[in-house]
């Protein structure tokens, strides 16, 4: 699975090198900033996707790959090999003449740190405070303005610029949710993800890591990090009172279970019958992304995992740790830029159109993870998992109804189009739910980025939303704190309602030909499946000629 893993990202590497610039120019520069410099300046033209990240050292490069930032902002682990040829342009001709044949180099982003003999391929963890320095690669035109920039939405310089970078380089997505804890904001994931017109606003029920404030109150901040227009309804704090030894989560409808003993699969598999178990047995480790590609044309992934069915009960509750692929957010980029000019137009178009009506094309096109039980006539639908973004895995439950199962095994597949989803933990509860009590807060304070009081648009659900129209908003968010015993827990959930809209400036004749194969339900997961088996290919060949 590494070894596929790896293939992944070296095959994204090469086709956002393809996609990246175009023109006729062929001198690049480097913007450089020290981590220390301009804290509070936001960075919404450091927007391209999928960016090749150097680390250097005074005398060593590598490429570092399979980038995952630790929840509190302060890490990344990743991978470290061998920088190619096609990636040393700067390398070698970084104090001299900054010319270029090839365009690979306009993707890079270098990383900055002072020697270190462990460095070695493989495995690796960096701290992001012992970055000196980050240079973006752009094309060397006159009429490109020396905006690429370090440091986001006022907060504090360091670490956090250089994770602000790793995040806004590499995806695009919903409107961010921090917590305070450890006495820091902490990112913990993204709200209402995919509903990108008004009429898909949504709640969501986001799992919350937080701890109280010196001054004994609870803290959050919701903050635009990119190029949207955000806009939500209320925000409310649910904090649930439960016993030490058990933890309460969510299912999409904001219903709580109560998870005392959860089971382990027996077996996991996917349609190749590759053995996938390992993947899915702990939180925070490997995650399940690339499932097959020698699939049926429907370019369907699924997985399908096995429980023992202790037969005493009908009701059960199945766990799952989970985010959408940054590959997902990287094909709706391509679909959007294919509109070119005609991009406003279509979005007006879309806005007019029934909820319902752009509920089943995102069905259609499996766009959410489908959850089945295998019963005696076949497999069942239980839900649909609605997308929460790529930011950050989330832990939910699916509740599952076992009335009609009497096999000694449970069966339960996952499935999605193709590549659309990453699956870290799988487990089933079946005991019964203990007692936890439910509070209920409204913010008591809500102040944005420029000091303005804005509780009023977030302390009820009132169809009355807050705009955060441009990268850099952001609003606190301050809410009440009771003090547990010592044989109890503590558990919370953000319930926010809302939606966004993205900002695109796109240009160009729509790509009409290219566009049509859209009409049909199912094209694309086929789509997903044929541009990745084209650029696997793109990248055999580099990888040849090397």
């Amino acid at each position: 699975m590494k070894q596929q893993l790896k293939i992944f990202h070296r095959m994204i590497i090469i086709l956002v090198s393809f996609i990246l610039v175009t023109g006729c120019h062929r001198y690049y520069k480097s913007i450089t900033r020290n981590i220390t410099d301009h804290p509070d300046q936001s960075l919404d033209s450091l927007k391209k996707d999928n960016r090749y990240f150097v680390l250097r050292t005074p005398d060593k490069a590598w490429h570092i790959w399979n980038i995952v930032l630790s929840e509190d902002r302060k890490t990344i682990k990743g991978m470290l090999e061998p920088v190619p040829v096609v990636h040393q342009v700067h390398l070698d001709k970084g104090k001299g003449k900054r010319k270029y044949k090839e365009e690979y180099v306009l993707s890079e982003v270098h990383l900055y740190i002072d020697n270190d003999s462990l460095l070695k391929e493989g495995d690796f963890t960096l701290a992001l405070n012992r970055i000196q320095k980050v240079e973006v690669i752009e094309k060397d035109k006159k009429r490109t303005t020396n905006s690429y920039v370090i440091g986001a939405v006022g907060y504090t310089v360091g670490a956090f610029a250089v994770a602000v970078i790793i995040i806004a380089a590499t995806k695009s997505s919903c409107p961010f949710v921090s917590a305070y804890t450890n006495n820091e904001f902490v990112l913990q994931g993204e709200i209402y993800g995919g509903a990108i017109y008004p009429q898909l606003a949504r709640d969501d029920y986001m799992p919350l890591q937080m701890q109280p404030t010196i001054n004994g109150t609870m803290q959050i901040k919701i903050s635009n990090e990119l190029q949207e227009r955000q806009y939500t309804d209320f925000a409310d704090l649910l904090v649930i009172t439960h016993d030490i030894n058990t933890k309460v989560l969510s299912d999409e409808k904001g219903n709580l279970y109560s998870i005392a003993q959860p089971q382990s699969p027996l077996s996991a598999w996917t349609e190749n019958q590759a053995d996938v178990l390992p993947a899915l047995l702990y939180k925070d480790d490997n995650s399940l992304l690339h499932f097959d590609d020698t699939l049926a044309v429907n370019a369907t992934n699924y997985v399908i995992t096995r429980f023992k069915n202790p037969g005493k009960t009908e009701k059960a509750k199945l766990i799952l740790s989970l985010k959408n692929s940054y590959w997902l957010d990287y094909l709706y980029g391509e679909l959007a830029k294919s509109f070119g000019s005609y991009y406003a137009t279509y979005v007006k178009k879309q806005n007019k159109k029934p909820a319902a009506e752009l509920i089943k094309w995102a069905e259609d096109e499996q766009i959410p993870l489908q959850v089945s039980i295998k019963t005696k006539t076949g497999w069942q639908k239980i839900a649909n998992v609605n997308t929460i973004g790529p930011l950050a895995t989330r832990q939910i439950v699916v509740p599952v109804d076992l009335s009609n199962i009497t096999d000694e095994v449970i069966e339960i597949k996952l499935s999605s189009g193709f590549m659309f989803w990453e699956i870290d933990y799988e487990a089933m509860d079946f005991s019964e739910d203990t007692y936890f009590k439910v509070d209920t807060l409204s913010p008591s304070k809500a102040i944005d980025e420029t000091g303005k009081n804005v509780l009023p648009l977030l302390v009820k659900k009132d169809g009355l939303y807050l705009e955060q129209p441009v990268p850099g908003n952001v609003v606190t968010l301050e809410y009440d704190y009771k003090p547990i015993s010592e044989n109890e827990s503590r558990s919370y959930l953000l319930h926010t309602k809302g939606y966004y809209t993205h900002v695109r400036n796109l240009k160009g004749a729509p790509k009409v030909s290219f566009l049509e194969q859209f009409k049909k339900p199912g094209a694309f997961p086929l789509y997903s499946l044929q541009l990745y088996k084209k650029f696997s290919i793109t990248n055999m060949a580099s990888l040849a000629q090397q």
